[in-house]
């Protein structure tokens, strides 16, 4: 079984919103996303229940005429907290953004073990009740983290910075027995200002 995961779109950040809608720029790149997994045989569509995710997926999911499936366990930490934290935002004040690489699921207010168990419950779930070939995932920064962790027998979860819209793939028989395939993929995102139709007219890839 091959799990692709995609990082939500680029959210627009209002104060006090925890759980914001994406920019227009990202509504776009979702299309591209949408179009170029027409390409990968993907047999299941499954998102967090964010807004950023769902309306990231939205797009596959009707591309590809596949259910939009949602999985609780995948949401980010922090969602129903006081306020969306972007990693931009984290990045401006060196001192947040040490504390949040060291444990960043604590740091937006979660508890690491029990976040954890969530995200490799939710995705162990997905091996187990339907294990088709391909399954689109769509999450979050930190549950994509979770499972590249689970997959390296690493303890820490802030090892890797996934792009907005990026594609990282795992693969194997179960959640125990899996292998990393590629991270943070962003070749479908090159020239994602046109649109999928202006695309195909100048010769890209779907």
């Amino acid at each position: 079984m091959e799990l692709i995961f995609i990082r939500h779109g680029k959210p627009k950040v209002e104060p006090g919103d925890n759980d914001p809608v994406l920019t227009d720029a990202a509504r776009m790149q979702a299309e591209h996303v949408g179009h170029w997994l027409r390409r990968e045989n993907i047999a299941r569509v499954v998102s967090s229940p964010m807004l950023r995710a769902l309306e990231t997926a939205e797009p596959t999911s009707r591309i590809l005429g596949l259910r939009l499936e949602i999985r609780d366990g995948l949401a980010e930490v922090g969602r129903f907290g006081p306020g969306y934290r972007g990693i931009e935002a984290l990045r401006k004040d060196p001192v947040g953004w040490a504390k949040f690489m060291d444990d960043p699921i604590s740091f937006l207010g979660g508890d690491p073990v029990s976040f954890k168990r969530g995200v490799l419950d939710a995705v162990g779930g997905l091996f187990d009740d339907r294990p088709e070939r391909k399954t689109a995932v769509f999450a979050h920064g930190l549950p994509i983290n979770v499972v590249l962790s689970h997959a390296l027998g690493l303890k820490r979860v802030s090892h890797f910075l996934p792009h907005y819209c990026s594609l990282t793939r795992v693969s194997g028989p179960s959640l125990d027995d899996i292998s990393i395939e590629s991270i943070n993929e962003t070749a479908h995102l090159v020239n994602s200002e046109q649109t999928p139709a202006a695309r195909l007219e100048a010769g890209a890839p779907r």
